[in-house]
C-alpha cells in the first residue's frame, strides 16, 4: 500500500487517483499518528495492507521531515520518496540525509509518478 501526504489537496488528488487507476491501495497521512497507523496496519474498517512506499511533500516544511524519519525508522522498512518544488535545493538534499531513499524536484515527480507506484507501491 502507498502512503501520502501532500500540502495541497489537488496534488494529494493527483496521487490517490493515479494509484487508484493503477489498482494500488493508497492512504493518506496528515499527521504523525496517521502515519504510525498506517505503518503499524491499524484497522479502521479502509484499505490497510503492508505499507510499501511513503510519498511526503516537502512544502509541509519540518513536519515532512518528521514523516521521513517515521517512515525510514520504521519496522515495515518501506521506500520513503520525497518531493519537492526544485528551487527547495537545501530541502531536497535535506530528506535524503533525514532517510528518504529518493528526493524528487516536483517536475520528475509528476511524471515519473506512475512508474513510481507502480514500482514501490505494490
Amino acid at each position: 500500500m502507498l502512503v501520502y501526504s501532500c500540502s495541497d489537496l489537488i496534488f494529494a488528488t493527483k496521487i490517490r487517483s493515479t494509484a487508484e487507476v493503477l489498482q494500488i491501495d493508497s492512504r493518506p497521512a496528515r499527521n504523525l499518528d496517521m502515519l504510525q497507523a498506517r505503518l503499524d496496519q491499524v484497522e479502521d474498517g479502509k484499505a490497510n495492507g503492508p505499507v510499501t512506499c511513503v510519498m511526503v511533500d516537502l512544502e509541509l516544511g519540518e513536519f515532512a521531515f518528521d514523516l521521513i524519519k517515521l517512515a525510514a525508522t520504521h519496522d515495515a522498512q518501506p521506500q520513503v520518496i520525497a518531493f519537492g518544488p526544485h528551487v527547495m535545493v537545501d530541502a531536497l538534499a535535506g530528506a535524503e540525509r533525514a532517510g528518504a531513499h529518493l528526493s524528487m524536484a516536483r517536475g520528475a515527480f509528476t511524471t515519473q509518478l506512475p512508474e513510481l507506484i507502480t514500482q514501490h507501491g505494490s
